[in-house]
């Protein structure tokens, strides 16, 4: 190899190396669960000085977004279904798809008894997640079937885009009550959280894409993810852990 070669070869690879460790990660998270990955990205960021970017959305729209093209590092979906359809597809990495946390639905605000809240079905405004896009939607038209009220909660129900937006509609009035997630209570906050046998687990499960050029940092954050530390933060949210009974 002649001396330009090897000092050309010698500044591509210095270029290279430089490249991937500004390079930023990006993460595609369900609403549900954006505030308290920022917060963890945040921890990961002040410990590490790697930077992450967090992009939230509804699972199905952020699948969509996926399946087109969307130059994501790994998918943080509220479900198992969407993750799975992205791992038939030949989009994920080997071994990539794991649950992260275990949703909890509540219902808020749950008045003076939880049979007084559920009077909302019938008589007022009643917020969900939209069920076609959010697994929290889902979560929730199974509870109202399971209850026998779906049919005079229908007229009345307003959905939100994502569980976010479902939330909103509560807060701001527009809705008199909702079924939503437990990570979005505050600890004050008169919620009362519904009995995990009325509705199929909520699994939440995150995939690395298998066109990310940033694996080895992928699998760097994931394992942060596992530290006790986040474990506890994730506690703290309102989620369950992988495994918990």
């Amino acid at each position: 190899m002649s001396r330009f070669l090897f000092c050309l070869s010698l500044w591509l690879l210095g270029t290279v190396a430089q490249a991937q460790a500004h390079a930023e990660l990006r993460l595609a998270v369900a609403a549900n669960f954006a505030d308290t990955l920022e917060a963890l990205a945040a921890d990961y960021q002040a410990s590490t000085g790697d930077k992450v970017t967090v992009v939230r959305g509804s699972s199905g729209k952020l699948y969509a977004q996926i399946v087109q093209g969307a130059p994501f590092d790994i998918f943080f979906s509220a479900d198992a279904d969407r993750p799975k359809a992205l791992e038939a597809k030949g989009l994920v990495a080997t071994g990539s798809r794991q649950p992260y946390a275990l949703g909890q639905l509540v219902l808020w605000p749950a008045g003076p008894t939880p049979e007084d809240a559920l009077k909302a079905f019938a008589y007022g405004r009643f917020s969900i997640a939209n069920p076609r896009l959010a697994p929290y939607g889902k979560a929730a038209m199974e509870v109202l079937t399971k209850l026998a009220i779906l049919d005079k909660a229908q007229p009345r129900l307003v959905r939100g885009e994502n569980i976010s937006q479902a939330y909103q509609y509560v807060y701001s009035g527009n809705a008199e009550a909702g079924l939503l997630a437990r990570s979005q209570m505050r600890n004050d906050d008169d919620f009362w959280e519904v009995p995990t046998n009325w509705y199929a687990p909520i699994e939440q499960q995150r995939v690395v894409m298998k066109n990310s050029k940033l694996q080895r940092a992928a699998e760097q954050f994931l394992a942060f993810m596992q530290t006790e530390e986040a474990e506890a933060r994730i506690l703290s949210a309102g989620y369950r852990l992988p495994g918990a009974h």
